[in-house]
This record gives structure tokens, sequence and C-alpha cells, in this order.
């Protein structure tokens, strides 16, 4: 499957090169949203698994705002690559999305194993695996789990 390189946390892509005017970079960029799937999967003694990266199958659960509802993130991108990066960052607490909708507290940070469900706006969705060195294309997850009550959940 694909993989796309991702950058480090806390470094933003810039959108087209040097040369290219800043209204022809944002003309490009599209809306994209996003629902982070946390790969909540643990070994026998509660160990955190995920890390291994995501096998289809494992259990998933969508970040939520604790409460309030599933956390839907809407970016601006030039692909669906960029969007990505931006939601990552975001899953780390480095920045917000459109609307200023920021990662919720007492969910652990996006990272290895997680699984990232974009939707264009065109209506496109693509479902990208959190990998060490960026983003594998995955198949639909199966296997939905609550948060409440999982290994996402860091504080309540």
């Amino acid at each position: 499957m694909p993989r796309f390189p991702r950058p480090l946390a806390g470094v933003f892509r810039r959108s087209g090169s040097a040369s290219q005017p800043r209204a022809q970079a944002a003309a490009s960029a599209r809306s994209y949203t996003a629902t982070v799937l946390l790969n909540v999967t643990s070994g026998p003694r509660g160990q955190y698994l995920n890390f291994f990266g995501y096998q289809h199958g494992q259990p998933l659960a969508r970040a939520e705002i604790l409460g309030d509802g599933p956390l839907v993130l809407t970016v601006e991108a030039s692909t669906v690559e960029a969007a990505a990066d931006h939601v990552y960052l975001i899953g780390n607490s480095a920045g917000a999305d459109s609307f200023n909708r920021s990662w919720p507290s007492g969910v652990r940070a996006l990272s290895v194993g997680d699984v990232l469900h974009i939707t264009g706006s065109d209506g496109r969705e693509v479902h990208l695996a959190v990998a060490s060195d960026g983003y594998e294309r995955v198949d639909a997850p199966t296997n939905i789990v609550p948060l409440a009550g999982s290994t996402a959940i860091t504080h309540v």
C-alpha cells in the first residue's frame, strides 16, 4: 500500500514553492473533514500495542470531546496527505482546525497505529494509518469501539 512521509511534529509543510504567489497557493486548497480513530489494542497486561502499527480488525475508538460527541476536524489543504499532516499536528496539540477546534483534553495524542478517516470536499474518502515514517492507505476499519473506558482516555 502507498506510504506518505509525515513531517516531524511541530513542523508545517509549506503550500507551494517560494516562487508561487500566495493567492495561487490558497486557491489550490480544498476543504477536508477528518475523524481520528484511536487504536486501543492492548496486550494481556494492559500495555499499548498500537505502536507496532495498525492491523485491520484491531479495535479503534473515535476521538471525541468527552461528553459532547465525536470530534470532526475541518482543514484546508492542497492534498489529502497535506490534510493528514494538519490533522496529525492537531492530534498532537500543535494547532487547531478551520473552526478553531483543537485536540480534546483527556484523550491521548494521535500516534502510530491510529487511523485517519479523511473525506474531501468532492466526497471521496480515504483511511490512512499513521506509520512511524508517514501514512499507509488502509481499508475502512470494521472494529469501532466506544472511547469511554478505553486505553485512549488519559483522565476523566
